[in-house]
């Protein structure tokens, strides 16, 4: 769920709440625009508690859509909090809130290189 864009979620809870507002404004259905508020709020405490989570790289490649060695460069380069104890040489690990989100499909290198070799004619 991560995996997608956080604004566009954002923004799909705040339609949820101006449509509660609607059905309680222009129709006065007080119970099923309570409900949208509440379901707003729970899908809201999700997403909330899941970026506060520290995660090693393997997670933090799943959840982003990036490979592992892109976000250990990204850390080395100060571009993403390290969450490692100052000085220790552990595995790196990130907040999720922190993450970087790639759109579209997730990386495959082998599936790269392979339909790149395709493309230039090269078999084998």
């Amino acid at each position: 769920m991560l995996a997608t864009n956080h604004s566009s979620l954002h923004q799909c809870l705040a339609d949820i709440r101006a449509k509660a507002k609607e059905l309680r404004e222009s129709f006065g259905a007080e119970a099923p625009a309570r409900a949208l508020e509440w379901a707003a709020t729970k899908v809201e405490t999700v997403l909330l508690s899941e970026a506060d989570r520290v995660v090693y790289l393997p997670e933090a490649a799943r959840i982003s859509g990036y490979c592992e060695g892109h976000l250990a460069r990204l850390v080395r380069r100060g571009q993403i909090p390290d969450m490692r104890r100052p000085g220790s040489r552990g595995r790196i690990k990130v907040c999720v809130a922190d993450l970087p989100t790639k759109l579209g499909r997730k990386h495959t290198p082998p599936a790269d290189v392979h339909d790149l070799a395709s493309r230039l004619g090269i078999r084998g």
